[in-house]
């Protein structure tokens, strides 16, 4: 039986970037690259980056919540050291990591743990085909939901996957537009072997196609599929690609940033959040069943629309 666990990204849904005053338009592609940049979201030398946004904080408190996260009151921003052309400051700013107490840690969702929910930048776009680098959706605050290893296949991800953006929809957090992305890791416990990481994965119907190939790859291999590695999925072949063996924490050399102060927050604070959470899809389906005697198939269709 696989093993198979979720790294989740999404766009948070704020006016401005995390750490500048550019737009955070993500949705929409600008008419000319590098046309919404500022020095700090392009990390040039000298630059500081401005308090985080405290939108975007908010949200990620109320996406916390809403998964029955432990919210911690001091938060800490990382430096996640990596060399790539999307990054100019060579590390992202995430609270993340070896050091790292994420804002939530310890939920539950739809039976599935959740092992933290934290919040980091965006690096730039970079094609590698041209060499080209766009700096506009570099610093763009985003979520990273981090699931246990509790999948046991690729239609239960799935599904899994359609109702936590139903949920996260009805909280208007995060730019359900835009997509989200994946990180896909599975195992196969009978193997004895390390987990797969499966890099970037974009859609849901790639996200079970590269499920499925990767599961199917690891029983032929046998012994040859224990090494822990991280692998990418290549959408035409319908595959996945080995890209390096698996980095460890280690090699992003973790810092605390001393450009950012530790973030405090009050539990006041999160308790009025808690308490203006919306009824759930969940919650919002069993009463239309139970309490107002509606058949499921219809309550269903109904509990997709908040409104």
């Amino acid at each position: 039986m696989p093993k198979i666990g979720l790294e989740i990204h999404g766009y948070i849904e704020t006016k401005e970037k995390l750490f500048c005053r550019c737009t955070s338009n993500h949705g929409a592609k600008f008419s000319k690259p590098n046309t919404n940049i500022c020095p700090i979201c392009c990390g040039m030398p000298g630059s500081k980056p401005l308090l985080p946004n405290s939108e975007a904080i908010k949200k990620i408190i109320q996406i916390g919540l809403i998964l029955n996260c432990k919210i911690n009151e001091k938060l800490v921003w990382q430096r996640k050291h990596y060399d790539w052309p999307d990054l100019p400051k060579g590390y992202q700013n995430t609270i993340s990591g070896k050091y790292a107490v994420p804002v939530g840690t310890n939920g539950k969702f739809l039976g599935i743990g959740i092992t933290e929910v934290h919040i980091e930048e965006d690096p730039a776009a970079w094609n590698p085909e041209t060499g080209e680098v766009d700096y506009n959706r570099s610093g763009i605050p985003l979520v990273e939901i981090v699931t246990e290893p509790e999948f046991k296949s690729s239609e239960q991800v799935i599904e899994w996957i359609k109702q936590l953006m139903l949920t996260l929809n009805y909280l208007k957090v995060i730019d359900i537009k835009s997509g989200i992305k994946a990180d896909v890791n599975i195992s196969l416990p009978e193997l004895k072997g390390e987990r797969v990481e499966i890099k970037n994965v974009n859609s849901l119907s790639n996200i079970q196609k590269a499920i499925e190939y990767e599961i199917m790859r690891q029983k032929e291999k046998g012994e040859l599929a224990k090494l822990q590695e991280t692998r990418m999925f290549n959408e035409k072949k319908g595959i996945t690609i080995r890209m390096r063996t698996k980095e460890q924490a280690e090699d992003y050399r973790f810092i605390s940033d001393p450009d950012l102060p530790i973030i405090k927050i009050q539990q006041d604070r999160i308790n009025k959040l808690k308490q203006a959470l919306p009824e759930t899809p969940q919650e919002k389906l069993e009463k239309l069943i139970k309490k107002h005697k509606i058949d499921k198939k219809s309550a269903e269709v109904l509990a997709k629309n908040l409104d």
